[in-house]
């Protein structure tokens, strides 16, 4: 009776130990499961970065924060009525966003071609988030002027950039942004559609996109590309393009990163 006893007990304590074990278990895998999805469902760029998209983004750096967008570009084409392709490339190609205003942000950025540090382009201006307290559904306004640094012209009216930019996000994986714009130049007017769709893929975290891009100078090309988020704070990204007139081909690749204010660095 008494080995019985004792029997019994220890088999209601190793009961009772794996029943604790798998408790603790299952509401580890319940945790990790939970961060994973989301991670999934609100997966959205946490940065809002404009690369590697075409058609840039509605939304504006936060007031304070500093936002670095630098990367560039590969580039293989035929010019008309040559039969030998030709290699260029644009490194570094980037935009500095600072969040002036609240809806407000200033911004500069250039494009150096062809060499490393041999600037080609520059330009500033400012971005302007028109709807307040917008979630979803955002619109936004880009003013910007421009100098061709290698180029001296005599021209009194200064080249500058205007876009009307819209974007949605369903809140889960889906996103689209849509813009319309027009560049005048020193001697010519281009206008420019364009628009994109993303949705985020696996459980990595990758967004994949695909964008077609209309200007009156040039024609038609078809963009696509993916980017993943980095904590909160960066995102890579790659892209290749295809002008769909003449068969050029560009590989796009860059790389963003915001600067945190101090009291707010996560």
């Amino acid at each position: 009776m008494m080995s019985s006893y004792f029997s019994i007990r220890i088999w209601d304590k190793k009961v009772a130990l794996y029943s604790m074990i798998f408790s603790y278990l299952r509401q580890c895998f319940l945790g990790g499961v939970a961060l994973v999805v989301c991670g999934v469902l609100h997966g959205q760029s946490a940065i809002d970065a404009e690369q590697p998209f075409d058609s840039q983004s509605a939304g504006t750096v936060p007031w304070g924060f500093t936002q670095i967008e630098a990367g560039g570009w590969l580039q293989w084409e035929t010019p008309t009525n040559a039969e030998v392709e030709e290699f260029s490339y644009a490194v570094p190609v980037g935009v500095i966003r600072y969040g002036f205003r609240d809806r407000l942000e200033v911004r500069v950025g250039a494009r150096f071609s062809q060499s490393l540090g041999e600037a080609e382009e520059a330009r500033g201006g400012i971005k302007w988030n028109i709807v307040p307290d917008a979630d979803r559904f955002r619109v936004a306004w880009i003013s910007e002027l421009e100098a061709d640094l290698n180029r001296v012209n005599s021209s009194t009216r200064v080249p500058s950039r205007h876009r009307m930019c819209a974007d949605w996000t369903d809140g889960d994986r889906w996103s689209a942004r849509a813009n319309w714009g027009v560049r005048w130049g020193a001697d010519s007017t281009e206008m420019v559609i364009a628009g994109a769709v993303a949705r985020q893929v696996g459980w990595q975290g990758w967004t994949v996109f695909v964008e077609p891009v209309w200007r009156t100078v040039g024609g038609i090309r078809l963009h696509a590309g993916a980017l993943l988020d980095i904590n909160e704070e960066g995102q890579v990204n790659v892209g290749f393009e295809r002008d769909l007139d003449t068969g050029d081909f560009r590989f796009t690749f860059g790389y963003c990163r915001r600067i945190f204010p101090p009291s707010t660095t996560p």
